[in-house]
């Protein structure tokens, strides 16, 4: 479970990152990136197709916004803890009001994975 302070930190990383695709009706769908060394990245996508499992590589939008490293302190040191750790900040993040997360509700669906894993769909 993230901390109150790194949500937060979260919170306004994002909010920057989902700013740079208002107005922008081509991107259907968002998908969290995660990395080695553990951090994430925020992607727009042009489509979404729920039986195809590669849809988040179909990436036409890419905020000027750096990767945010996750802290492992937090996060833990395992993929599976990281995992569980973006789920959380992004489960976070879409429920509370703003901007960005009726943005991101907006989308055709919101998901978290490795670039190289298997994609965990949060939204809707």
């Amino acid at each position: 479970m993230p901390s109150p302070a790194f949500q937060s930190e979260f919170d306004t990383w994002l909010d920057r990152a989902l700013d740079e695709a208002s107005g922008r009706d081509d991107v259907v769908a968002f998908s969290f990136n995660l990395g080695e060394p553990w951090s994430i990245e925020v992607v727009g996508c042009g489509s979404y197709d729920e039986s195809d499992e590669d849809w988040a590589t179909d990436e036409i939008f890419r905020p000027e916004t750096d990767a945010l490293e996750l802290p492992e302190v937090e996060a833990g040191d395992d993929w599976q803890s990281v995992l569980e750790f973006a789920k959380a900040l992004v489960g976070s993040y879409l429920s509370r009001p703003s901007t960005g997360s009726s943005t991101l509700k907006n989308a055709s669906a919101v998901a978290v994975g490795f670039v190289d894993g298997e994609i965990h769909k949060l939204w809707p």
